[in-house]
């Protein structure tokens, strides 16, 4: 088999709410191959945007051990933290976070450029058209983030978060400023792009028949992850 791109063993995260100590992420212990996708679900307040945070390296656990895309987070500090978010790693946002004064194109060039591959301009920006044609937007390279609807906007979110072919994805919500229609024809269209490039998915979102649509569903209650049955067809 395939070596996971994610794997947790025991991971707990505890944080202190002024002088109260909270137990956030309890013994999580999971593992995501290539091109697999998975949905967490779960009540607000349940753990589950803790976890990408944890998974993104952008918090510590307080103990247990998280390994992705064959780095163990643990041993890493900021620096190397950061060269690994750039490298292995994609984000997609509930609220976008495109930049206002850049166009589509220069938005999705800029992760290339901040991941520092080399590539002369010429080969970023061709780099980037494509990302952006995958998505279906090859007719708004120019187009500012206030030009586009929120769902080519989010279009624009999946090319960027996916032009550097990272190993994992992760998605807080990414359909929850759209309508359903155009949610569901994003998610379908982030399942795509991830499978035929082996990047692995971790979705967080309250929209069951989303959900539905991964190879998995996890629910997160009270900060302990546990698989449910298997998905049926949305």
């Amino acid at each position: 088999m395939p070596a996971p791109v994610v794997e947790t063993t025991d991971t707990n995260l505890h944080l202190l709410s002024g002088k109260t100590p909270l137990h956030i992420l309890r013994d999580i212990s999971f593992r995501l191959d290539p091109g697999e996708v998975a949905a967490v679900v779960g009540p607000s307040g349940s753990g589950k945007t803790s976890l990408l945070m944890v998974l993104a390296g952008l918090e510590k656990p307080s103990s247990g051990r998280i390994v992705v895309a064959g780095q163990d987070l643990s041993g890493l500090n900021e620096d190397r933290l950061a060269v690994f978010r750039r490298g292995s790693l994609g984000i997609l946002f509930q609220s976008f976070h495109l930049i206002p004064s850049m166009s589509a194109l220069e938005n999705v060039m800029l992760a290339l450029e901040i991941a520092e591959t080399g590539k002369p301009y010429a080969a970023i920006r061709d780099q980037a058209v494509a990302a952006l044609d995958e998505v279906g937007l090859s007719d708004r390279l120019s187009h500012p983030p206030n030009a586009l609807s929120g769902g080519e906007q989010q279009r624009v979110g999946l090319a960027r978060a996916m032009v550097t072919a990272p190993r994992l994805l992760l998605a807080d919500e990414p359909t929850g400023n759209l309508d359903q229609e155009t949610g569901a024809r994003v998610i379908e269209l982030m399942f795509g792009l991830a499978r035929d490039k082996g990047t692995a998915i971790l979705l967080v979102t309250h929209d069951l028949s989303l959900a539905g649509k991964a190879d998995r569903r996890l629910r997160m209650n009270r900060g302990r992850l546990e698989a449910e049955a298997e998905s049926l067809p949305a």
